[in-house]
């Protein structure tokens, strides 16, 4: 049997930067005992445990390594059983600490959208020491600006790209039983019109009697692709069915519909779900404002130059070191290498929603399909807990990735063609744009594939380019599969089958938050919002609400409590107005003030939990209004 080998190593100085050894150190700072000020909250057991690097050794004989678990260790639960996170906290400042240990980490993941969280995951998972860094705030671009659907495409079919169907139909099944709380299966009805087309099909299939056929021998290959059967199969509806479920769909030219199935998220839930379970469970370090600038090889590891963009940082420098560097950075360029330009290839399409409430537009229980757009696109109308999302536009975008927006030709067309399928009057609450990081370089963009690629840069530096948010945990073990190959290390993704922090839930979870809120005369129904968003999780919301009564009252619309603020603070990383609102919930873009009216609170509640200087509530007041200015809110 192989000897179990140990890293050492030390700190030093190179180039200016902070050079982070590597040796083993266990990082858990010292309970906060007391509260530190006026308000602020008693929090025991400390950060989230970061485990020493996993070790590895190649044994004679064996082509790759296999895992040396230390038994003097504590180990954490599997999700798989447990669905729960582990005592202790997760903010910026216990990420900063982390990752300011002297290790050499077995990855650095850049990039803390859905498909960066995925592949810090994945890589915890299977025992990996693994750092993530984001520029921003988690989930702070497309992963938080996207349909929120989990679904194969059926604007894929007239395409045929049939596999990446098939991928997305069959990990709604994953994501039913590991992230049951994010997951809700929705019913999709494309109503047919006399005159119009359907999907992006030719016209003469879509005229007349042969419409019907067209669309039904679609959404046929739809639940065979997916594995659909009995009550989940695609459905045939009379004019009259429509019209009770959409009651103020235009019955002009009406014929008749069909529904079919599909799946319902929320999108930077799931983002911090990955997060939290990479970090509560498997020990990662996950750090926002934390931008990296540069990658550079080093002997047989490589160096990844970091500026700390945080409150503190100032954008000091900072070095890490990894055997491994995944870059999922989305419409953003890669850090150069070795100094040369990022040499990653793709286009960018961007996509804009408008923001409804969901009464306002009859859109409550089923998502609308608009079958025809006049540049031959679908438009989708999807409920999203109390509010309608239109979208979405599909256009070319060459400029800053940073400063993408809404403009009025998107509103305009959404609104257009809106109006052409509902008899409404209302006004949208708000619009967002997020942008596809397209693989493919050839063709429109609304015709370019969906599908990722996985670039190697150089040995052991890769990028992830394109995908969808339906494939993002795939497209994680994918990835970390050729990370893994490249250490010779062989260990599966286990993904597939472990629930995320938050999953598991069941009608005794829902009851016994019903029974807690209606004794502290807070709203028996705020129990599905919280379960919704935090799944197992809620208990710990309403903790916080049994312990600060002046915390209880809801913010309405959107039904958020200042107890959220506080939990989201401890236990997902969020440190700013806008992380809470934008992000953590969707209180920014429910209310129709966007928040500005609670942000003073907001404040004062992260103020409280993350004892900030006196100066630094008024500086977030002021920085969450910019940051609804730049959003066009």
């Amino acid at each position: 049997m192989c000897a179990d080998g140990q890293r050492s190593g030390r700190d030093r100085q190179v180039g200016g930067h902070a050079l982070l050894g590597d040796a083993v150190i266990d990082h858990r700072p010292e309970p906060r005992h007391a509260p530190r000020g006026p308000g602020s909250m008693v929090v025991s057991g400390g950060s989230y445990r970061t485990r020493p690097p996993a070790r590895y050794e190649l044994c004679p004989g064996r082509k790759y390594a296999r895992m040396v678990r230390n038994p003097s260790l504590p180990q954490s639960p599997s999700p798989a059983r447990s669905g729960q996170a582990l005592p202790g906290t997760w903010t910026r400042a216990d990420s900063l600490r982390a990752l300011m240990e002297a290790r050499l980490f077995d990855m650095v993941v850049i990039g803390g959208g859905v498909i960066g969280a995925a592949v810090a995951r994945d890589a915890a998972s299977r025992g990996l020491s693994v750092a993530l860094v984001e520029k921003d705030d988690f989930a702070g671009a497309t992963s938080s600006r996207s349909t929120k659907l989990l679904h194969g495409g059926i604007r894929y079919l007239p395409h045929m790209r049939l596999g990446l169907i098939r991928q997305g139909l069959r990990e709604q099944d994953v994501w039913r039983r590991t992230a049951d709380f994010l997951y809700s299966d929705l019913d999709f009805v494309i109503p047919l019109f006399s005159g119009r087309r359907v999907l992006d099909l030719p016209r003469w299939l879509t005229a007349g009697p042969l419409a019907s056929l067209s669309l039904r021998a679609g959404l046929s290959l739809y639940d065979r692709l997916g594995g659909r059967r009995g009550p989940d199969r695609h459905r045939r509806l009379r004019k009259a069915d429509l019209e009770r479920s959409f009651p103020k769909l235009r019955s002009e030219s009406l014929m008749e519909g069909f529904s079919y199935r599909d799946a319902l998220t929320d999108d930077s839930r799931l983002t911090v779900a990955f997060l939290k379970t990479a970090v509560a469970l498997h020990g990662a370090v996950a750090i926002s404002r934390m931008a990296a600038r540069s990658i550079d090889l080093a002997g047989d590891e490589l160096r990844v130059g970091l500026a700390d963009n945080g409150p503190d940082g100032d954008g000091r420098p900072v070095l890490i070191r990894a055997r491994t560097v995944i870059s999922a950075t989305w419409a953003f360029d890669p850090p150069p290498l070795d100094g040369r330009s990022p040499d990653v290839s793709r286009r960018l399409s961007k996509g804009v929603h408008l923001v409804y409430r969901a009464g306002d537009l009859g859109v409550e229980k089923k998502a609308l399909v608009l079958p025809e757009t006049d540049d031959g696109r679908l438009l989708f109308v999807v409920p999203w807990r109390g509010l309608a999302l239109l979208g979405t536009t599909d256009t070319p975008y060459e400029a800053d990735p940073d400063r993408v927006r809404p403009d009025e030709d998107d509103i305009e067309y959404l609104e257009r063609h809106l109006v052409r399928y509902l008899d409404h009057s209302a006004s949208p609450l708000a619009a967002f744009a997020g942008l596809r990081t397209l693989a493919g370089d050839r063709g429109h963009v609304s015709a370019a594939s969906r599908e990722h690629r996985i670039v190697e840069r150089a040995p052991g530096v890769f990028a992830v380019v394109g995908g969808k948010l339906s494939s993002a945990r795939v497209i994680g073990a994918e990835a970390v599969d050729r990370a893994c190959a490249r250490l010779r290390i062989d260990q599966r993704s286990r993904t597939a089958g472990e629930l995320l922090v938050g999953a598991g839930v069941d009608a005794g979870l829902r009851e016994r938050l019903r029974t807690g809120l209606a004794r502290i005369q807070v709203p028996e129904d705020y129990a599905d919002d919280l379960i919704g968003r935090y799944g197992t999780e809620a208990g710990a919301v309403l903790r916080i609400l049994e312990q600060r009564p002046a915390w209880r009252s809801l913010m309405t619309p959107a039904r958020v409590s200042l107890a959220e603020v506080a939990y989201t603070a401890l236990h997902e990383s969020a440190a700013s107005i806008g992380d809470f609102a934008l992000r953590r919930t969707r209180l920014a873009w429910g209310s129709p003030d966007h928040g500005r009216s609670h942000a003073e609170r907001m404040a004062s509640t992260l103020s409280s939990v993350l004892d900030w200087p006196s100066h630094r509530a008024t500086d977030e007041m002021a920085g969450y209004a910019d940051e609804l200015s730049a959003l066009g809110l």
